[in-house]
């Protein structure tokens, strides 16, 4: 299961489910594994498994954010003493370094988002924030700081503001009066649980895991529903990716393209070559589109 993808140059990361994060070199053609157990992985137990090497904090990898200079990971762990966030830094010795669950509550990560000298975490418990400089936890906020649901499936990052879309709604943060405004269904959002949020041109789009997509109006402050046209726009929706012009949608069911020139939409599945109908992460390489899927990677080749 494929559930981040990751592209920088010729390398592409791929998360997986219980795998960790691998690394394909596409000039040399060459993979490399970073588990919990280190890169080649270790044959010989050096001590509690979870602390081997060092490097992930665990190897269900949900999240591969590429930043100026590292690359976070951010993973997702079911029991007690692993999970959280790392970073690689290829430049520096060690390459990795891990951090600390601010508490249990940056441990089951399934969102982060580069702000300029911070890091924003998501996880099932809230919204953690990092300092990059001082490489240590400076906030953390929940539905009793005014955050809509405390499982944070995804973020995005605006100049003013940053939006996190969760179990209950999507928030706003304004960062300068560090006050929170939620949007919901008396909002004009159809559904509660947002899945992803993305930037398509000037505006916002939230997908919903039932499977619709909303579009914000900052006119009005209110979100709009979308009417895809394509067969597949009843499926769960896991990811939004926009790219070479077009929005991805990732759904349980296939992937819904919608071309943002022509405002056409079609649609991708298995029968188009897809390795699986279950998509959860999409990442735009130079003349191609990666899709993760819960049986391995799909690459659309694009034409020139």
């Amino acid at each position: 299961m494929v559930y981040a993808i990751a592209v920088q140059g010729e390398e592409v990361w791929f998360g997986t489910e219980g795998g960790g994060a691998t690394l394909y070199d596409r000039s040399k053609k060459d993979y490399k594994a970073y588990t919990t157990k280190g890169e080649p992985m270790d044959k010989v137990d050096k001590g509690v498994s979870i602390n081997w090497q060092n490097l992930l904090p665990y190897n269900h990898v949900s999240v591969i954010l590429l930043d100026v200079d590292r690359i976070w990971f951010g993973t997702y762990f079911y029991g007690f003493g692993g999970g959280g966030i790392s970073y690689y830094q290829p430049q520096k010795s060690p390459s990795w370094k891990r951090f600390n669950t601010n508490d249990g509550r940056a441990k089951k990560v399934v969102s982060m988002a580069v702000d300029g000298e911070w890091v924003w975490v998501g996880s099932e418990k809230g919204l953690s924030l990092l300092d990059k400089k001082t490489e240590g936890w400076k906030r953390f906020y929940s539905t009793s700081d005014g955050l809509s649901g405390n499982f944070v499936n995804s973020l995005l990052v605006q100049p003013n503001f940053l939006w996190a879309g969760t179990n209950g709604g999507i928030s706003r943060f304004e960062k300068v009066k560090k006050a929170w405004k939620t949007y919901t269904q008396k909002d004009g959002l159809t559904e509660t649980e947002i899945k992803s949020l993305a930037s398509v041109g000037q505006k916002i789009w939230a997908g919903g895991i039932g499977g619709t997509l909303s579009e914000y109006d900052p006119v009005s402050d209110r979100w709009k529903r979308i009417e895809p046209s394509d067969a597949l726009r009843n499926g769960g929706i896991q990811s939004l990716t926009v790219a070479k012009g077009k929005v991805f949608v990732c759904r349980d069911n296939g992937v819904s393209i919608y071309d943002l020139p022509t405002g056409q939409w079609e649609s991708l599945t298995v029968a188009d070559g897809l390795l699986s109908n279950a998509v959860f992460c999409a990442a735009e390489d130079r003349n191609s589109i990666w899709f993760g899927t819960d049986k391995g990677a799909s690459r659309l080749i694009l034409a020139p």
